[in-house]
């Protein structure tokens, strides 16, 4: 069962990584700060997510 929800949570962050990037791909607003920014809040998430599953 652990397992699925790691599944889940992981798919549910690369979306999220995927449509951000995407929507500031699109605006030409993409820059190293913004990209940091979303990779170190989808590993927030994991992390935080972690911390209740376990």
């Amino acid at each position: 069962m652990t397992i699925t929800i790691l599944k889940i949570m992981v798919i549910g962050v690369l979306i999220y990584l995927i449509w951000a990037l995407f929507h500031h791909k699109l605006n030409k607003s993409l820059t190293l700060p913004i990209l940091l920014e979303y990779l170190l809040t989808a590993v927030l998430v994991i992390i935080l997510l972690l911390g209740v599953i376990i």
